[in-house]
């Protein structure tokens, strides 16, 4: 085992990081994972030596919970940064465990509000003038507030009634340390716990770093608000708040104010008297254009996220966390649609094989097995009444069970799809999904077909993985033939039965110096032969074509040598 607190002494020595790892690590030890602690030697290494971080236990006993949940009440413990971590990992359960994931779909957004002078402090100190200058009216009790960031209500001197969202005080260096540590403990269960090495610790927690540095940063939902304003500008049932662009900075965002009843508020919407079957196509038609046309879609189009104004417009809020779907995975998710539609489980299988996202350690008659499960179940249900993202979400389960990995982005549109279906159901419980889905598909499908590119899609990615080899190998034949030169080339070779093999490796080994003897004897002979070199011997032959010929002799024995081996090991 490694030292085990190698990870942690690696962190940036500051007060702030130690104090949080005392922290972090006293939340894991409250909910029952200390027997972690232990399996990497941290307390006896790390805790004993340092007395500024001397560990003192909360012995909590959480005997009724499961692991699951203990997880996740850790998770709301720790923080904004762990929350968001939690939310990130519920929707990739080819990254954790399924019943994991499904348990941090419960993790709550809901924090307790900063004190409204720090968000007054905050709004004045981004604009650059006092907050009066800009607003004519501020609410000083938020109406809303979450890990990142809270919102207040107020009215800008020209009238208009906006959203104000405040980053939460010293978020980016307290995402930093969190990060910092996640990182480092990553590393340390990475490297000292195997059981765990297979869920990628280290892995996780970069894709998680990734998405929060740009979650934090509320410029880029203000960009996502314009973008969706732009994608929309054509569809009258779709509203997309107005954003006061010149007032938004990374830690301040301002938006035109929504007045409207919420997706799920059902009442309320009867009440005004909008058509709800019309809105529920109109909520499907929204969600299905984000993923099928402009391959730019809000990952967690919630009820609370959608508001419906009169006359059945839909207006959507809270764009931080956004999916995008490149042309190529547009075409893989018609593909893989087509296979559910079509209930094709080899088609599915294929499509999965052709992106590379099976392993060579995956069992694909398992894989495939469990897909033609999962398809049994909906033979003998009415195509119209598949519940299309129920099955879409369940197959990604079932690939997620089998370590098959899927693109992070297919999650988030699965996620999309099925809170669209759910609500449109909500609205409407006579609705059929797939009556809905097939204009989009179909009209895509057509599209496809008449272009080169998607007809020859399989021959372009094939030219390309050619192009990209020869464009690379020869730095990485340069590269090898560096090492090779200062004897820095290692070759790792893991052997399952070593004690059995080590014999054969030590004759095939063996075989290999024996064919490059006869090699060197074959092409030392021939130019001996050829040489003409030295006293002539007998029968005209010189001392260089005597030698030569002897040579030829040893080559051949040791030819014979050789066959005899590799008919003796059957191996050949």
């Amino acid at each position: 085992m490694r030292n085990a607190t190698s990870s942690l002494l690696r962190l940036p020595q500051t007060v702030r990081n130690l104090q949080r790892v005392r922290e972090v690590l006293g939340v894991v030890v409250k909910y029952g994972f200390g027997d972690l602690l232990a399996r990497t030697g941290m307390e006896a290494s790390w805790f004993r030596g340092r007395n500024l971080l001397r560990f003192r236990r909360e012995r909590h006993e959480i005997v009724d919970l499961r692991t699951e949940e203990r997880i996740r009440m850790a998770l709301e413990e720790l923080g904004p940064t762990f929350i968001k971590l939690g939310q990130v990992l519920a929707t990739r359960p080819d990254l954790v465990p399924l019943e994991l994931a499904r348990e941090l779909r419960k993790l709550q957004d809901d924090v307790a509000p900063f004190p409204s002078a720090q968000a007054r402090a905050q709004v004045e100190a981004e604009l650059g003038r006092p907050i009066d200058a800009v607003f004519a009216r501020f609410e000083e009790a938020p109406v809303a507030a979450a890990s990142i960031a809270q919102v207040h209500r107020a009215t800008l001197r020209s009238g208009e009634a906006v959203a104000v969202k405040v980053r939460r005080p010293d978020l980016e260096s307290i995402v930093a340390t969190d990060v910092e540590v996640l990182r480092a403990l990553a590393t340390l269960v990475e490297e000292n716990l195997p059981d765990l090495r297979a869920w990628a610790p280290v892995a996780m927690v970069e894709e998680f770093a990734r998405s929060i540095v740009g979650e934090i940063d509320l410029t880029r939902e203000a960009e996502n608000y314009q973008r969706f304003a732009g994608e929309f500008a054509d569809d009258e049932r779709i509203h997309v708040p107005r954003v006061e662009r010149e007032l938004c900075t990374e830690k301040l965002l301002v938006v035109e104010w929504i007045d409207g009843i919420k997706a799920s508020e059902i009442a309320a919407i009867d009440a005004a008297g909008i058509d709800r079957k019309q809105l529920a196509r109109t909520g499907t038609d929204f969600v299905l254009r984000q993923l099928f046309v402009n391959g730019h879609f809000h990952a967690d189009p919630h009820p609370g996220n959608l508001f419906v104004l009169p006359g059945g417009r839909i207006a959507p809020i809270d764009m931080g966390q956004m999916g995008t779907l490149d042309r190529d995975t547009l075409d893989d998710l018609l593909d893989l649609l087509v296979g559910i539609l079509l209930r094709d489980s080899g088609r599915i299988l294929r499509l999965l094989l052709r992106l590379d996202l099976v392993d060579e350690d995956v069992d694909r008659k398992a894989v495939t097995r469990d897909i033609d499960d999962l398809i049994s179940r909906f033979h003998s249900v009415p195509i119209g009444e598949v519940n299309v993202s129920q099955l879409m979400t369940q197959l990604f389960e079932a690939l997620a069970r089998h370590r098959v990995r899927v693109p992070a982005d297919l999650f988030l549109m699965g996620k999309a799809m099925a809170t669209m279906e759910g609500m449109a159901r909500e609205l409407d419980p006579e609705m059929d999904p797939i009556e809905a889905i097939r204009p989009f598909v179909l009209k895509l499908w057509i599209e496809r077909l008449q272009d080169p590119r998607y007809l020859a899609r399989d021959g372009i990615r094939v030219a390309r993985a050619y192009l990209d080899l020869f464009t690379h190998l020869p730095d990485d034949l340069r590269r090898i033939a560096s090492q090779l030169g200062r004897g820095q080339l290692a070759l790792q070779i893991a052997v399952e039965g070593r004690v059995e093999r080590q014999r054969e490796q030590a004759r095939s080994a063996n075989r290999m110096a024996m064919a490059g003897v006869v090699a060197a004897l074959l092409l030392a002979s021939a130019w001996l032969v050829g040489a003409e070199a030295g006293p002539e011997i007998a029968f005209g032959l010189r001392l260089s074509a005597v030698l030569g010929l002897v040579g030829f002799g040893l080559a051949g024995g040791g030819w014979l040598l050789l066959a005899w081996g590799f008919l003796r090991s059957g191996r050949f």
